[in-house]
């Protein structure tokens, strides 16, 4: 292996096999790349993050600051799964996303492009310059940052059958993502099959359908700044409407004292709840309304990708998309695999057989360590 050389020309530490940790929740593959860092095995800046995941987890917690980004650790236990990368790209270690997503997936256009990610200069909470709908719609977008960081963010499809076909689309691929060291190979079960969990969210009265309208957002109709800080202003209003009510339902279960102006959303989402409630009393449960909101969030832009894939199409995932993938580009300083089972992304009758052949995989590929299966061992009493 070539030797790898951190910031200014320091070289890095070596790993003597490459480490594989194995998470549930997909954010807490982080902790391993920050203690990678700190352990001089990546450099402190400058690591390319190779994501193979249904989901692009690009997202930023709206109430995020920019300065907590930029906390080192402290940060860690602020992410979820959606929004746990653009955080380390704030703070300067990634500075280039690569995201491969499965055919079903597609929640980005693939393309590469630069985006600045920084502090909004009022509030100092996080956002980004990029104003593809990902980010509009969570009213993530600021045209105006402070303390802004540029990161490259590729996006683009690996299909095994694409690559079967024709070998010469995988030195296609290989050529225009053009992965170089240090970078670290981060996998999510579900990219191989994807569940929506959200679909079975009182699926007799179609909850997942109703709040469609309920949280639905119009795009702009051109890109002009001024267009879309108008826009984003708006859906931040929005939000934070819907938040509101959400929280007075977690708290009341109805809307009857809610002070709040009763607009046309406020109507939209009391006669939901009148309709959850109902069905709750049925199932004699509590109505879990963060469940809802949370489902709720994922409603713009046609809601999340679903494919349950067959054990073909699984294994053909695995020897015809990511095996040629992996032979073509150097071998990663670490790899991180997310199980994203225990919240429904990824089917649990699937998880351990996949899980087991991309593990397989990985070590007839690499001189790798044994998976450290951190799963197994966090939260446990």
């Amino acid at each position: 292996m070539a030797e790898i050389r951190g910031t200014a020309h320091t070289p890095l530490k070596q790993f003597k096999k490459i480490p594989i940790y194995v998470v549930e929740e997909h954010n807490d593959a982080l902790q391993f790349i920050y203690s990678a860092i700190g352990g001089k095995k990546l450099p402190l800046e400058g690591t390319t993050l190779l994501h193979l995941d249904a989901h692009p987890d690009m997202l930023i917690d709206r109430k995020l600051k920019g300065e907590e980004a930029r906390s080192g650790r402290q940060v860690l236990p602020l992410l979820q799964i959606e929004n746990w990368i653009v955080p380390a790209v704030a703070a300067g270690h990634i500075d280039r996303v690569v995201w491969l997503r499965p055919p079903w997936a597609g929640q980005f256009r693939d393309d590469t492009r630069a985006i600045h990610v920084g502090d909004h200069p009022t509030t100092g909470e996080l956002r980004v310059d990029c104003k593809e709908p990902y980010y509009l719609s969570d009213a993530l977008y600021s045209s105006k940052l402070i303390n802004k960081k540029k990161f490259i963010f590729t996006t683009a499809e690996l299909s095994d059958s694409a690559l079967a076909e024709d070998h010469n689309n995988i030195q296609k691929l290989v050529t225009h993502l053009n992965i170089t060291q240090p970078y670290v190979l981060d996998i999510d079960l579900d990219f191989f099959s994807t569940g929506n969990p959200f679909l079975s969210l009182y699926e007799n009265i179609k909850v997942y359908d109703r709040l469609q309208p309920i949280f639905d957002f119009k795009l702009p109709d051109n890109d002009e700044t001024e267009t879309i800080d108008k826009v984003v202003e708006s859906r931040e209003r929005q939000l934070e409407e819907l938040e509101n009510l959400f929280q007075h339902l977690e708290k009341f279960d109805n809307l009857d004292e809610y002070e709040g102006e009763q607009s046309h959303t406020y109507h939209m989402v009391a006669d939901l709840a009148a309709a959850i409630n109902e069905e709750a009393k049925k199932l004699n449960e509590k109505p879990d309304w963060w469940a809802v909101f949370a489902g709720g969030c994922t409603r713009d832009q046609g809601g999340l990708p679903y494919h349950i894939s067959t054990e073909q199409e699984i294994q053909r995932l695995v020897k015809d998309a990511l095996v040629p993938l992996l032979k073509n580009i150097p071998p990663p300083i670490l790899i991180t695999v997310a199980r994203s089972t225990d919240d429904g992304y990824c089917p649990p009758h699937q998880v351990e057989y996949i899980q087991s052949l991309v593990l397989e995989t990985l070590k007839e590929m690499y001189d790798a360590d044994d998976p450290a299966l951190h799963y197994l061992t966090v939260n446990t009493f």
